[in-house]
């Protein structure tokens, strides 16, 4: 340690207080203390510089006071996608407050064994959020379950395994929904726009809308269209190759906003009128999708809550209270726009 760096005895003497009372105040434990004593050392902290030393508290405590959330994304550009970046904030903001530390890692499921997270011990609980085939999600939250720590996955069951928790919005009935709200104005054919790249929750949005066909008694009348990455050119590149193979359906289902955009800027440069001639919708309803014309109609998503929900999941199982309930599932709310 620099010998210029303030120790807690220095605070303490300045305070005119004991070491424990200023270890207490930087812990947040005030119990009896007075708000002049608490005041007195906040001063000191703030005139002399002293932040404590993390790995002396982890050492103390037998806790690292820090949470990793693992990303699991064959993109470099991860944290561009809105509903992680959302996921990321509440969790963090959550965390942040209450004097945790977040750690966000990004890496493909082939780096994922080779990663120091899955070698040691480097933060009290984890969270993941994975893509790929499910039987390759299978496996790593398998892997997950043996590290002996709580382990938060988003948008995906786990099986009753000790220390596994699931936070997932209801995206097979918000795409049900969704789905359910056309075809009551007469939509009769819808596709699908997915990525190639396998989630989970597309996969549940893909089956909540299919379950809506399926009862409409319409189900041969529902596909689904690979995009590439889901970004705004290889989706609209799909939809040019659909065009030229088959039918062109009556309604056009983004898996996310960003989709059901690239498809309505594509219908609109085909000279096609939205939602007369054809509907168009997303998922998700982060900021962007109120700035389309006509307002894209979608499904407002709850990213940012349930990232501060498993924030407080993730501590409360650190301090001896895990929820009953391994499952939370989030609902969702449509918001019907003039694309319908």
């Amino acid at each position: 340690m620099p010998a210029n760096r303030p120790t807690v005895a220095d605070v303490a003497r300045a305070a005119g207080v004991s070491s424990m009372t200023v270890s207490n105040v930087v812990n947040g434990r005030f119990g009896s203390m007075t708000k002049e004593t608490r005041a007195t050392v906040e001063r000191a902290i703030r005139e002399l510089g002293y932040r404590p030393h993390a790995s002396g508290r982890s050492l103390k405590f037998s806790k690292r006071f820090s949470i990793a959330i693992l990303i699991v994304d064959e993109s470099p550009t991860f944290l561009a996608d809105p509903f992680i970046t959302y996921l990321v904030a509440g969790l963090s903001n959550y965390l942040n407050q209450r004097d945790y530390a977040l750690v966000v890692h990004g890496m493909t499921a082939s780096q994922l064994q080779k990663a120091a997270l899955m070698k040691r011990h480097e933060t009290d609980a984890l969270c993941v959020f994975l893509s790929g085939r499910q039987t390759l999600r299978q496996r790593m939250i398998a892997r997950f379950a043996t590290l002996g720590q709580p382990v938060i996955v988003f948008q995906e069951p786990v099986p009753n395994e000790p220390h596994l928790y699931s936070i997932r919005q209801d995206d097979f009935g918000g795409a049900k929904a969704l789905a359910v709200h056309m075809l009551q104005r007469g939509i009769r054919s819808i596709a699908f726009l997915a990525p190639e790249v396998s989630w989970p929750a597309i996969e549940q949005r893909i089956a909540g809308a299919r379950s809506a066909m399926l009862d409409a008694g319409r189900a041969e009348h529902f596909r689904v269209i690979l995009c590439g990455d889901g970004g705004i050119i290889a989706t609209q590149a799909a939809l040019e190759d659909e065009v030229d193979k088959s039918d062109w359906p009556s309604a056009l289902m983004g898996g996310n906003d960003q989709m059901g955009i690239a498809a309505l800027k594509w219908a609109v440069q085909q000279g096609l009128c939205v939602p007369k001639d054809i509907s168009v919708t997303g998922f998700n309803a982060f900021d962007i999708w109120q700035y389309t014309d006509p307002v894209l109609t979608t499904v407002a998503s709850p990213a940012y809550f349930m990232g501060a929900k498993a924030g407080e999941i993730v501590l409360e199982t650190l301090h001896g209270n895990p929820p009953r309930d391994r499952e939370t599932i989030v609902p969702v709310v449509v918001q019907i726009g003039g694309s319908t």
